[in-house]
């Protein structure tokens, strides 16, 4: 049986995870690779065992033997190069977010839903293990009828990790380029669908945080916390960033890490680690009936997310099921996500509605 067949449009640094899927698979490969950096593409293809290496994207593209593209850019080309990558009858997974403003986003998601094929937006945290457990406990009803969602973020200083190049850095601090404040979001797009897979739409957002327009700090150089109130009102959420640089957080990746807990009406669930290795605790620990109990037998390398995410959508392909987030989904998150930024510059309480 022929492999899959996986092109890559971005070669940066995030592509490094990415391209873990595609390691020893015997079910998909990675075929293909445009970057518009002078010899990137040919370095990477080389590196990750691609044959075939483009300076423009749009020459893979009308490659016929690619199936699908994972799509690794700076956010103000996600949604025309989603479009085009669609357009050309390639599956798609699009790194979050779907671009730079709903209206970018909802051209995208009409492309996508117009008989097209396979499209997703990826977020690693949803094909991250310990949360995927997490999420098992509480659609087993192990703590009962989930009541109120807590998700944190610590960006502190890092211990091992990675080196970030200068023009990723330079990008995501441009307004022009990364669509808002990156707490909420570049690495908030991770927090919002998040909350969005565990509890379902929020239907309202106050952000406590006074943001001015084009502020790429919020949340990083100091703290921030999100309240909302999912579509079913008896639910409520709370998502606060806090920048503390003199934390020293051990990681492989970025200087942060997240936690979460879930309290339902007859237990509590916490998820202990994310990105990084900030807490020595197990990854899960449940509360049910006066007692705890602890899950450790699982992956909690965060880098292994990318691996499981590239599978399932190399999987989906083949089998022509959807995978992870949708365009439905993606437009309830990327929604909150723009009411989160709105709520903060108006200081005030925003419905999801508002966004349109």
């Amino acid at each position: 049986m022929s492999k899959v067949r996986i092109g890559f449009i971005g070669a940066g640094r995030i592509a490094d995870l990415h391209a873990r899927a595609y390691a020893d698979n015997n079910q998909a490969e990675l075929a293909a690779i445009a970057d518009p950096a002078p010899d990137r593409a040919t370095e990477r293809a080389a590196e990750w065992g691609a044959s075939l290496a483009y300076s423009d994207y749009r020459d893979l593209l009308a490659d016929d033997s690619i199936d699908g593209v994972e799509i690794l850019l700076p956010h103000k080309l996600h949604s025309a190069i989603g479009i085009e990558a669609l357009n050309a009858g390639k599956a798609v997974s699009l790194q979050k977010p779907p671009g730079v403003n709903m209206d970018e986003a909802d051209k995208l998601y009409a492309a996508a839903k117009s008989g097209k094929p396979l499209f997703r937006v990826f977020d690693n945290f949803l094909s991250y293990e310990p949360f995927n457990v997490a999420k098992s406990i509480i659609d087993n009803g192990d703590i009962g009828d989930p009541l109120l969602f807590k998700i944190s973020a610590v960006y502190g200083k890092g211990v091992g990790g990675w080196e970030i190049p200068e023009d990723a850095s330079a990008w995501r601090a441009d307004p022009s380029q990364n669509g808002g404040p990156p707490a909420i979001i570049d690495h908030g797009a991770h927090m919002a669908a998040t909350i969005v897979s565990f509890m379902g739409p929020v239907d309202s957002v106050h952000t406590f945080n006074e943001m001015g327009e084009g502020d790429v700090s919020a949340g990083r150089s100091g703290p921030m916390t999100i309240t909302f109130r999912f579509a079913d009102t008896r639910r409520l959420g709370v998502w606060t960033m806090t920048g503390a640089p003199e934390i020293e957080i051990p990681t492989d990746y970025y200087p942060g890490d997240e936690f979460i807990e879930v309290t339902g009406t007859k237990g509590i669930v916490w998820v202990s680690r994310c990105s990084g290795k900030l807490l020595d605790a197990p990854p899960v620990s449940v509360l049910t009936g006066g007692k705890m109990r602890h899950f450790d037998d699982m992956e909690v390398d965060w880098g292994e997310s990318f691996k499981a995410g590239g599978q399932e959508f190399a999987r989906a392909i083949e089998s022509g099921s959807q995978v992870d987030m949708d365009a439905d989904m993606s437009r309830n998150v990327y929604a909150f996500q723009l009411a989160a930024v709105m709520s903060a510059a108006e200081q005030r309480e925003v419905s999801v509605s508002e966004i349109g």
